[in-house]
C-alpha cells in the first residue's frame, strides 16, 4: 500500500479570503504554500517512517518532490490516505 495524500490536523492553510482549511498534500500534484500559492513543484512520493533514535521515537512523513527536495512533516499532524 501506497500513501496517496496527507490532511492538516489542527494546522491549517490561510487563505486571502480568511479561510482557515485543511493543508492537503497530494501524490501527482502540485504542491502549495500555506497562503494557497502553488510552488511549482509536483508531489511524487509520500513515505511513512518510524524510529527511536531516543526514548520517545518518532513518526514522520516525508513528502518527495519534482524538484528533489524531502520535506519533512510530523506525523500526529496529518492524516494519511492510503491505497
Amino acid at each position: 500500500m501506497k500513501i496517496v495524500s496527507l490532511q492538516s490536523v489542527g494546522l491549517g492553510a490561510i487563505f486571502s479570503d480568511g479561510n482557515n482549511e485543511p493543508y492537503t498534500i497530494t501524490v501527482g500534484e502540485n504542491l502549495y504554500d500555506r497562503r494557497g500559492y502553488s510552488l511549482d513543484v509536483t508531489v511524487t512520493k509520500i513515505n511513512y517512517q518510524q524510529g527511536d533514535f531516543d526514548a520517545y521515537g518518532f513518526e514522520i512523513y516525508t513528502v518527495h518532490t519534482s524538484d528533489g527536495h524531502i520535506r519533512v512533516l510530523p506525523a500526529d499532524k496529518y492524516i494519511a490516505e492510503w491505497s
